[in-house]
């Protein structure tokens, strides 16, 4: 089943699993899926009060059909939250020097991310030790997303206890996270995720090329202007899988409908799933890539 506004286009399976390709998000089951929609919150970022708002919301739905009808879901149910970066970042985000040497050992020794580069992102504060407001003792890496101009506009969080994951806050659809001078460089590599960000600059990464993690395997409009103002040479680095291949399908595609007259994107393929993937099982002497 699929829904698709100018806001929202979300596919639902059988099992209950659902994808947004707009917001390049997906969840399972109904609760998440009114989490996204409803009250425009990242299904692994709500708080309990979100979660019961949710459940009691869920219990009191009736509708006469057994369906919300598409009126409903325009006018009623579609609300994008429309909290600040800064806001979200007080409660999702709260950064925790302390807590940097075990987000370091995380990056450097399960993420195999080589010190130099963790280092020069840390002290420029492009990534962090982070906790959730209402769960203190989760401990997160918070990698920041900056727009063409360098300023902080979101961020992505990847949890590193038990509750491993990652979602994003703020702005995603025209700021990212970086590695390497976007003002400078002449080639652009898109992948999925800071980590690959980081862990593609490690393996391969000339000097004159910026790596941008867009949180989820879509291109977005923004990146796409930017390649063609700044004439850089784009490369599409999403992952080695099906998400992956679609989103570099629809890239190519949307390019090309925009500036046939340009180069067009190559595909950059990691021989894993992804590129921290291909880093892990790297001999340790290719891993001392600077910025």
């Amino acid at each position: 089943m699929r829904y698709k506004n100018d806001r929202f286009n979300i596919v639902v399976s059988d099992g209950g699993l659902w994808f947004d390709n707009t917001a390049s998000l997906g969840g399972r089951g109904a609760i998440d899926l009114l989490l996204h929609v409803k009250f425009g919150v990242n299904p692994r970022a709500a708080s309990s009060q979100q979660f019961r708002e949710a459940v009691a919301w869920l219990s009191n739905f009736q509708p006469a059909t057994g369906f919300v009808s598409k009126v409903d879901l325009s006018h009623q149910v579609f609300r994008p939250s429309k909290e600040s970066f800064a806001t979200q970042s007080a409660r999702y985000a709260i950064r925790d020097d302390a807590r940097w040497p075990l987000a370091r050992h995380y990056l450097l020794k399960i993420r195999h991310l080589p010190s130099d580069l963790v280092d020069h992102l840390h002290q420029s504060g492009d990534i962090y030790a982070t906790f959730p407001l209402e769960r203190p003792k989760q401990t997160g890496v918070c990698f920041i997303h900056r727009n063409l101009e360098g300023n902080a506009r979101g961020a992505t969080i990847r949890r590193i206890d038990s509750f491993t994951g990652s979602f994003s806050i703020g702005e995603k659809q025209g700021a990212w996270f970086a590695v390497g001078d976007v003002g400078l460089a002449t080639r652009a590599v898109l992948v999925e995720a800071p980590i690959d960000a980081i862990s593609y600059a490690a393996l391969k990464r000339p000097d004159d090329t910026a790596i941008l993690a867009m949180s989820g395997s879509h291109a977005t409009r923004p990146i796409l202007d930017a390649a063609h103002a700044r004439r850089w040479e784009l490369a599409i680095g999403f992952d080695n899988d099906r998400p992956g291949n679609a989103g570099w399908k629809h890239c190519r595609q949307n390019y090309a409908l925009l500036y046939p007259d340009d180069a067009q994107p190559s595909r950059s393929l990691p021989a894993g799933k992804d590129w921290n993937d291909d880093l892990r099982t790297a001999p340790r002497h290719s891993q001392g890539r600077r910025l």
